[in-house]
């Protein structure tokens, strides 16, 4: 299911594209997800890039590993879709472009220490259990202060709404 296309209002049409694809993690325990935290006070959903010659499910495994220490997860459905355009950091292009897949998962074990990148790390993102209802409010009052990582705050509120109606 397309959830949500997020265009940056500033990008004018027919500019110069690169894309992505990512993949996200929706891992449930009882009523909490495992989100990432980060210092700002937001949560967003484990996941990242598809690498070259990764399946989905590789990419998605590597991502809990990497990002919340989890081994074995398994990767189920895809519940939802979600674009991202932006401008683009790289002066070749005008637009980065990213959709990201949203996937159940269940299982893992929290048995690995935490392998982040640069600005996951300065980030300081680390994995937690928590409410629908409760990472919503925190990511929404992110958002209205500014201080959080706009690019993905928008995308991960869309999709916890969406989750939260889903649940009703």
């Amino acid at each position: 299911m397309h959830l949500a296309t997020f265009r940056d209002p500033t990008l004018s049409p027919g500019g110069r594209t690169i894309t992505r694809t990512a993949v996200r993690g929706v891992l449930a325990r009882g009523p909490e997800l495992l989100l990432l935290s980060s210092r700002h006070g937001d949560y967003k959903f484990p996941g990242g890039g598809v690498e070259p010659g990764e399946s989905f499910e590789q990419a998605l495994r590597r991502e809990f590993r990497e990002e919340c220490g989890y081994d074995g997860v398994l990767v189920g459905p895809e519940l939802a879709t979600t674009r991202e355009e932006v401008p683009a950091i790289d002066v070749e292009y005008d637009v980065f472009a990213m959709t990201s897949y949203y996937f159940t998962c269940s299982g893992g074990v929290a048995d690995a220490a935490q392998d982040l990148e640069g600005y996951e790390a300065e980030l300081e993102l680390a994995p937690v259990w928590i409410t629908v209802p409760d990472a919503l409010v925190a990511n929404q009052q992110v958002l209205a202060s500014g201080v959080g990582v706009m690019r993905w705050l928008v995308r991960e509120i869309a999709v916890l709404e969406w989750l939260s109606e889903r649940s009703r």
